[in-house]
């Protein structure tokens, strides 16, 4: 049976530095998913620019070596303009990964700067 004392239990607050250190551990993980994220992005969006560009070399060697635009057989106009297809959509995809790629290094900047040291007042910080 627990007995109830008439004196209240003392206020007990963690060290500031342990604080600190869970706050930077939580925006650390924060950080780490958001670079994960960006690497990513960058990754495909390198991906997508060499396959844009060997399209568009696709669709220029097909254009090179088929007869005039009136005169190419059906065949090779439907290559030329699959190639020249794939190259806009991975060129629009490309666009739409640099758009989130900003945002990320927008966050990534945020969270850096929530973990920077805080100056005190009348103090600089490095």
């Amino acid at each position: 049976m627990k007995m109830f004392t008439m004196r209240p239990r003392a206020f007990r607050s963690r060290n500031p530095s342990r604080d600190a250190e869970t706050d930077e551990a939580r925006f650390g993980t924060i950080g780490n998913a958001i670079a994960m994220a960006l690497a990513d992005a960058r990754r495909e969006r390198d991906g997508l620019g060499q396959r844009m560009n060997f399209y568009y070399a696709q669709a220029a060697t097909l254009m090179d070596n088929s007869a005039d635009y009136g005169k190419r057989e059906p065949l090779d106009e439907r290559a030329i303009g699959s190639a020249e297809q794939n190259g806009s959509r991975a060129r629009q995809r490309m666009a739409q990964l640099d758009t989130q790629i900003q945002r990320l290094e927008d966050l990534l900047g945020q969270v850096d700067r929530t973990l920077a040291p805080k100056a005190e007042p009348g103090e600089s910080v490095d």
